[in-house]
């Protein structure tokens, strides 16, 4: 049995992305309440803090492995990259002060148009390639700029802000490495899990990530607007 669905998706590839979805939606209602509703809830350290790192990293390695499955991953990324613009116009129209510039759909967005070429570099060279790219967390806080022309790259001065924020330098690492992933894991194509699994809740919010993404956190701040209203 090899556990792919009459739509040629491989379950817990859906399954894993519905997680993470649900991962950073609990994360998203941490920072609203921490910065609209001044609860002290540490978002961007401890444990939240790892879980932002660590979540964000798989997600996007979720996304270098999709790769291999997708029928057009320059219609893809145009469209994820379409949405990122939208997001960008809208938080600097409605709410300025946490305007995102370059968050993980727009990153996401520019590796899907450029994976096609990605696809041509050999396995053993996008592995290499993502750990020269994954070094340059080191380097990079060391570069001194006095313009943000270069921010897609993780170079910028210190009065840029983006309040979802994953440049190409040093976050496409992940990225590479799901690509090369792909390679080995599931060059047939195929689960690599033995046994079947029926569709879940969160396979259902895998395999529609990009609306839950963009429909999240207008419901969260509806529903804590309420709540937090009542509680007055």
């Amino acid at each position: 049995m090899t556990n792919i669905n009459k739509k040629g998706r491989i379950w817990e590839i859906d399954f894993l992305r519905g997680f993470l979805i649900l991962v950073m939606i609990y994360m998203h209602l941490i920072f609203d309440l921490q910065y609209y509703y001044g609860m002290n809830l540490n978002y961007e350290g401890g444990v939240h803090g790892i879980i932002v790192n660590i979540g964000g990293a798989l997600f996007i390695m979720v996304s270098g492995i999709s790769t291999a499955f997708s029928r057009s991953n320059i219609k893809r990324g145009f469209l994820v990259l379409c949405v990122a613009l939208a997001i960008t116009i809208a938080t600097l129209i409605f709410n300025p002060e946490f305007v995102i510039v370059f968050g993980i759909l727009h990153f996401m967005g520019v590796c899907m148009l450029v994976s096609p070429i990605l696809k041509k570099v050999p396995t053993i060279w996008l592995f290499i390639l993502s750990a020269v790219i994954a070094s340059t967390a080191l380097i990079l806080p060391r570069i001194k700029v006095d313009h943000n022309y270069l921010f897609m790259f993780g170079l910028y001065t210190s009065d840029f802000t983006s309040a979802d924020y994953y440049p190409l330098l040093p976050y496409s690492w992940a990225f590479l490495f799901g690509m090369g992933l792909s390679r080995i894991l599931y060059k047939e194509k195929k689960s690599i899990i033995p046994f079947p699994v029926k569709s879940t809740f969160v396979n259902f919010i895998g395999r529609n990530s990009l609306y839950v993404y963009i429909l999240h956190q207008p419901v969260i701040l509806a529903i804590l607007y309420i709540i937090m209203n009542r509680l007055k």
